[in-house]
């Protein structure tokens, strides 16, 4: 009995590895298609339908830099708009979103791969109101994006820490910057905290600790749902005393795969065990959909972590 018992398990073995590779084969097929057809194919939900009082909150994937819309019924807010090369890709899921206008536009720093996406977008969209620290940069993107403020006669609003402004049911706060005299231009950072209804979610840019602790200190409410996590996951950002202060259940990385920064650092991943974690370079676009009292996760790629852990269990 031992024998035929040993006998019949390497035959399922044997037939097991038959199948794999043509599962293996089956799954390549299907990412094929699925990155031939990209962008609509791993969005399907593009444009989500909302109710009065509700939020939808996408963190483009735009790679190595930041890009993240929110929408609602009244208004729609973008935050950065990723490198040079990722305008069109902003503007094309801005339109894919159905976004015909911005309400405001928010360029946290300096930084191209936080502006450089904003000119396509500011050349393409109406905008209400642009709120940028000031603070200036010597590159050819800042000249360019100055220029696209200036030709599309767009209205300026410096950040004041502490000051509000509201796009229908969705109220935000001005968290950072909290000074001036920063040497570095991250910690100038245009920090922002939205609340909608019970729910809420914090978008920090580059800020690093300097800033990090000045929003602790300038007694701002942080506690939120949802942490956009700074500086793509930079040990120079979200630090215990921050990260304890946000109390997050939820936190978004917006960086690129294989990235040259070693992002997400391990300081910061380990800092983030035991909650719910979504990257662009894993996940691709993110969207998280609030009513105001719960938040789920919508057109997130969440086909890559399937793929990825298939996988590692067919080798």
């Amino acid at each position: 009995m031992p024998a035929n018992r040993n006998t019949s398990r390497k035959r399922r073995g044997r037939r097991s590895r038959r199948r794999r590779p043509i599962l293996t084969l089956f799954i390549l097929v299907i990412a094929a298609i699925t990155a031939y057809f990209g962008y609509t194919f791993a969005n399907p939900l593009l444009p989500i339908a909302l109710e009065d009082g509700h939020a939808a909150v996408h963190f483009i994937d735009v790679g190595q830099g930041d890009a993240v819309l929110i929408q609602t019924t009244a208004g729609h807010v973008l935050i950065d708009g990723g490198d040079n090369h990722m305008g069109e890709r902003v503007a094309l899921y801005l339109q894919y979103a159905g976004v015909q206008e911005l309400a405001y536009v928010i360029a946290t720093h300096p930084h191209a791969d936080h502006i450089g996406g904003l000119i396509e977008v500011l050349n393409t969209l109406p905008v209400g109101t642009l709120i940028m620290p000031n603070v200036t940069h010597t590159t050819r993107t800042f000249e360019r994006f100055l220029d696209a403020i200036e030709h599309n006669h767009i209205s300026l609003r410096e950040p004041v820490a502490g000051s509000t402004f509201y796009v229908g049911d969705a109220v935000f706060t001005i968290i950072a910057p909290n000074s001036s005299g920063h040497a570095n231009l991250n910690n100038y950072s245009v920090s922002i905290r939205m609340v909608l209804g019970d729910t809420s979610f914090v978008f920090t840019g580059d800020a690093e600790v300097e800033s990090e602790t000045q929003m602790i200190l300038a007694g701002h409410t942080l506690y939120s749902d949802v942490l956009h996590v700074g500086h793509h996951g930079s040990s120079t950002s979200t630090t215990q005393a921050f990260f304890d202060a946000v109390s997050p259940s939820i936190a978004v990385i917006q960086l690129g795969a294989n990235n040259t920064y070693g992002h997400p650092h391990r300081e910061v991943r380990e800092r983030l065990e035991g909650i719910r974690v979504y990257r662009n370079d894993e996940h691709g676009d993110i969207v998280l959909v609030t009513d105001g009292e719960t938040i789920t996760v919508r057109g997130a790629a969440l086909w890559r972590v399937w793929l990825t852990r298939l996988m590692q269990w067919i080798g």
